[in-house]
């Protein structure tokens, strides 16, 4: 009898805004759901302990988190978060919208890799909001990068890297965030299933925007 390998253990860290939140509902519609979704603040009325805990789901997450471990992880207990990845063998970390820089101790705390999705084309529009700079600008060609975490924010070697191919181009916001999401998480999973052939990540100045 053969034993298929064991499904790889993931963290995604999110915050909640409507790109993250889409990239989750994607990850479950493809059955690919996270091990731990880590959010980057508490609730405003459970500031009261300095350990990671998990109560209180915001309620944007519980329409669709319910079966789903939640921790929170402020930006001073970085080493707390590394110290329960590690510990529990977590094979991968996830980014989808995150407020501050992730120390490398936790990029290290996983076995295989940690990665950011960015809805962008990558190097282009790197910042806090591609969506809205990519609508400001008009752009014809948005996508989406999934990138190895790196010490600079959104200048990671580049994994895997796509355009939208639906057209019309979505002009407003929300739409454009939940295209990019979809396809990102599409990204991730194929990311995952390609591991054991060997990653391949590119420089972003080699990237297809950049050639």
């Amino acid at each position: 009898m053969t034993h298929s390998p064991p499904r790889p253990r993931y963290a995604l860290l999110l915050n909640g805004s409507n790109f993250a939140c889409e990239v989750l509902r994607e990850l479950q519609r493809q059955g690919h759901s996270p091990d731990l979704l880590v959010l980057p603040e508490y609730p405003p009325a459970i500031i009261t302990t300095p350990a990671l805990i998990e109560q209180a789901r915001p309620q944007g997450l519980s329409r669709f988190a319910d079966d789903i471990e939640i921790a929170y992880a402020p930006r001073a207990q970085q080493a707390q978060l590394g110290q329960r990845l590690q510990q529990f063998k977590f094979d991968f970390l996830l980014v989808a919208c995150w407020p501050y820089l992730i120390e490398q101790g936790v990029v290290d705390s996983v076995t295989c890799g940690a990665l950011n999705l960015h809805p962008s084309m990558l190097p282009g529009y790197r910042g806090v909001d591609p969506i809205g700079a990519q609508l400001k600008a008009g752009e014809t060609r948005p996508g989406v990068s999934l990138h190895l975490l790196s010490q600079v924010f959104d200048e990671g070697d580049i994994l895997a890297q796509s355009e939208l191919s639906a057209q019309p181009i979505p002009g407003n916001r929300s739409s454009l965030e939940r295209a990019c999401a979809r396809l990102g998480g599409r990204l991730f999973i194929e990311a995952l299933s390609g591991y054991d052939s060997g990653w391949q990540p590119i420089p972003q100045s080699e990237s297809i925007l950049a050639m």
